[in-house]
């Protein structure tokens, strides 16, 4: 039952933050959305860079110090050092406003925009210390209420303060207020358990903690700054290298986040599908069933992939009405760049998927080399196309850098034993054929399972199960009637 809830919240929290995209670009012109897009993956993305991955390794270490009787000293080192690293990246920003609304905006003279961002910054450091001590401590349902409220508080005030004429700053500030509000059930759940916790005798070896900690942290952080740098180095260099001065860049990343709304939910449904997925494969490996982990990835990336490609097409289908009725017809490019964010969206998904096998058979590092050597090509790319094609060469860069990083993915499983045969092939393939028109994607998906015995096979096994388990959900239900 508490799962159940958990995956409503979950649901309606991604359900919110569609609803939340669409009426952000309905009530905001493309400069101002181009504007908020950067304030918002600053804030969020920067975060567990600069606190060097601290807050990121209480999953790891939390139950080890609470089951040793340590776990009030682990908690105090650790958010000193937090509070001290974002004191001193707060102090950089209030220090030099003009840097970083130079970096953030391409405008050297808003410094209460970055005074803004610097608040939401603290509002969200504090947010995910909480976040994850909580969820450290297995208070999954307390966890995701905590999401929750942020995602439905921050729809709420952030469409209520549009919808009055509110600006970019009050935005922001509404997303840290929303953030601390849904900082109180964890807090109140902490505070509640705080006294409870076991207590040692023994005296905390702080060195002995630091010398296990840090290399955890020092791997994380490198993770978090290399998935970091991948993620935003397309909006940065859309917004620093698009020629005409601040306006015209916050206008592209505007229109480029209104062509990403769709398509972004591919990946944080992945990353939720990777998730759940990661323990169960960690088991079947530590019990020897490495073929059972290798098939059922199997499965579930060929699934991903035809589902996602179905979907995506069928989103293109209606995309013409609902940004002609839902957004007023005022993010044209964003419409024309769809097609090729749903296809990166969709190898990402992949690869986020995929990458399980690799962090089960503890090969975790070759997914660092695999996003360094798409970073590299994305920057280069863009560099490269962005002078000349504008908006629509960003795409085709950040598109070839996520074909790289899937690639890079698919050579490390294959080297750690993974089986790549002509099946994985097709769905690595099938999403491309999006760039060829919705029809012709759906042609091809059908076309692609008809040619594949394996393909078909999956197909058959999954209707079958699905309808074994719909039986015998209506038996259940009778039997209660």
């Amino acid at each position: 039952m508490g799962m159940m809830v958990v995956l409503a919240m979950t649901i309606i929290q991604r359900a919110l933050g569609f609803f939340r995209g669409i009426w952000f670009c309905r009530l905001m012109d493309d400069t101002v959305v181009g504007g908020w897009a950067m304030a918002f993956d600053f804030i969020i993305m920067i975060t567990p860079v600069m606190l060097f991955g601290m807050p990121g390794s209480l999953p790891r270490y939390v139950e080890t110090y609470r089951q040793q009787g340590h776990l009030r000293s682990l908690v105090r080192r650790l958010l000193i050092t937090s509070i001290a690293c974002g004191g001193i990246f707060l102090t950089a920003m209030v220090a030099f406003p003009d840097f970083f609304s130079w970096l953030i905006f391409l405008d050297a003279n808003n410094r209460s925009l970055t005074h803004s961002v610097a608040v939401g910054v603290l509002s969200i450091i504090a947010f995910n210390f909480v976040h994850q001590l909580v969820s450290s401590l297995r208070q999954i349902r307390i966890g995701s209420l905590m999401q929750f409220l942020q995602s439905v508080l921050f729809t709420v005030i952030g469409v209520a303060w549009l919808m009055t004429g509110g600006g970019l700053e009050g935005l922001i500030l509404s997303f840290a207020v929303a953030s601390l509000i849904a900082i109180l059930p964890g807090a109140w759940i902490l505070w509640r358990g705080w006294g409870g916790l076991p207590a040692s005798d023994s005296p905390f070896d702080a060195p002995s903690m630091w010398r296990r900690l840090l290399p955890y942290a020092a791997a994380l952080w490198t993770m978090n700054l290399l998935s970091n740098l991948f993620e935003m180095s397309d909006r940065y260099m859309i917004l620093h290298f698009t020629g005409g001065g601040e306006q015209v860049g916050q206008a592209a990343v505007g229109q480029y986040h209104s062509g990403r709304i769709f398509p972004v939910l591919l990946i944080s449904l992945a990353t939720m599908i990777s998730g759940v997925l990661l323990p169960y494969l960690s088991a079947d490996w530590e019990s020897g069933h490495r073929e059972a982990v290798v098939e059922r990835l199997r499965k579930i990336l060929a699934a991903v992939s035809v589902i996602f490609t179905v979907g995506s097409a069928t989103v293109l289908l209606i995309a013409p009405w609902l940004f002609a009725n839902l957004l007023q017809n005022r993010y044209a490019d964003g419409l024309a760049l769809m097609p090729m964010a749903f296809v990166f969206y969709i190898w990402s998904s992949l690869a986020t998927i995929g990458q399980d096998y690799l962090w089960v058979s503890e090969r975790g590092k070759l997914v660092g080399l695999a996003i360094t050597v798409g970073l590299i090509v994305n920057v280069i790319l863009n560099t490269l196309l962005l002078p000349t094609l504008g908006l629509q060469g960003a795409v085709i860069a950040t598109l070839c850098s996520h074909a790289v990083v899937l690639t890079g993915v698919w050579i490390a499983m294959a080297r750690c034993g993974f089986r790549f045969d002509l099946a994985m092939i097709l769905i690595t393939l099938l999403p491309a054929t999006l760039l060829l028109g919705p029809v012709t994607a759906l042609i091809c998906m059908m076309l692609t399972i008809a040619a594949s015995s394996q393909l078909k096979a999956w197909l058959v096994e999954g209707v079958d199960i699905g309808v074994a388990k719909l039986a015998r959900r209506n038996r259940e239900l009778q039997f209660k009637l």
